[in-house]
């Protein structure tokens, strides 16, 4: 299967949990799909179609820490609220409080983006917008972009990825979370929610050389069902696999 290598790094990054806003503000271990979809809009320089391409990744970052930061919190003036000009006492329109809060921020981000289709590498190779990973503050810079060949293999295994909720039951490992898997434009910018896993540690899948410990970090696996995996023959091999990629699309369901 061919498909567009992007990897991207960054200083700091931060995916906020969108229903969080007060007193601290957590975020996600990995990228929603919908920050993928902004990410490849931006480089495209247009809001293209949610269907026109599926993603996979693997995210690594060094370290998480916290931050305080400030939130301006505007509301309505009050009736009693005024302010004089030219000894005229006139009613406030806002008013604004300053409130303090914690941010979780990632350290050292590295995103490593697999695009289907490949041509979308070119929009990687000249973007049209700032390049941003998280907030738009965010900057990052593409470290390299190519074309590639993902192979078929019968073992394989994953970490540092996003995988569907449907791999729950056959993964011990990895958070349930609920991520925004695609907004729409003004002025409605309606958010489409899904359930995904988080998954950091390494588990292993299908064929795979035996060695100590490793059935306890096994997908858990039907007999009779099917074990074909697509790998990026580039990574790092252990028990003989290499890592799979696990593709997503962030059309609304």
């Amino acid at each position: 299967m061919r498909v567009a290598k992007i990897v991207i790094e960054a200083p700091v990054t931060s995916f906020r949990y969108p229903h969080f806003l007060i007193a601290r503000q957590v975020s996600f271990d990995m990228p929603p799909p919908s920050t993928i979809y902004g990410h490849v809009a931006s480089a495209v320089g247009d809001l293209i179609p949610p269907e026109s391409f599926r993603f996979g990744y693997a995210f690594e970052f060094q370290s998480r820490a916290s931050d305080l930061e400030h939130q301006h919190v505007i509301s309505p003036g009050g009736s009693r609220q005024t302010f004089t000009v030219a000894g005229e006492k006139l009613p406030v329109s806002v008013e604004a409080v300053v409130q303090p809060h914690l941010r979780d921020f990632l350290f050292k981000p590295r995103l490593t983006l697999y695009l289907d289709p490949p041509e979308l590498a070119a929009a990687f190779r000249a973007p049209v917008f700032c390049v941003v990973l998280g907030r738009s503050q965010d900057l990052a810079q593409v470290v390299s972009v190519e074309e590639m060949d993902l192979d078929s293999a019968s073992g394989a295994y994953l970490e540092h990825t996003l995988l569907p909720f449907s791999f729950r039951t056959a993964v011990r490992f990895g958070v349930t979370v609920l991520m925004p898997r695609y907004i729409e434009p003004p002025p409605e910018r309606r958010a489409h929610f899904e359930r995904f896993i988080t998954l950091r540690e390494r588990l292993f899948a299908g064929v795979v050389d035996q060695g100590e410990g490793l059935n306890n970090r096994r997908l858990i696996e039907r007999e009779g069902e099917r074990t074909q995996w697509l790998v990026d023959r580039s990574t790092p091999s252990y028990h003989g696999a290499q890592r799979a990629v696990i593709f997503h699309s962030c059309a609304p369901s």
